[in-house]
């Protein structure tokens, strides 16, 4: 599924604030989707979002950068 530029954007940094608070507020135990979890599987999840977030952002500029260069031929 792709999603669009700004979505990705905005999602990666709610990601992003997520992570950063939780480093910040240290707790002993994370709330994921209700149910209580590690604080460093809590951190993993995060940052894996944030990581797929910085992949699709690169895979819509390649696209959009391809997309140009075969509308300009």
């Amino acid at each position: 599924m792709k999603l669009s530029k700004p979505l990705v954007i905005v999602v990666g940094i709610l990601a992003l604030g997520a992570l950063g608070y939780n480093f910040y507020e240290n707790p002993s135990v994370s709330y994921l989707f209700g149910k209580e979890i590690n604080d460093w599987l809590y951190r993993a999840f995060w940052l894996l979002i944030v990581g797929l977030c910085v992949y699709n952002y690169i895979q819509i500029d390649r696209n959009t950068l391809k997309n140009k260069s075969k509308s300009k031929r």
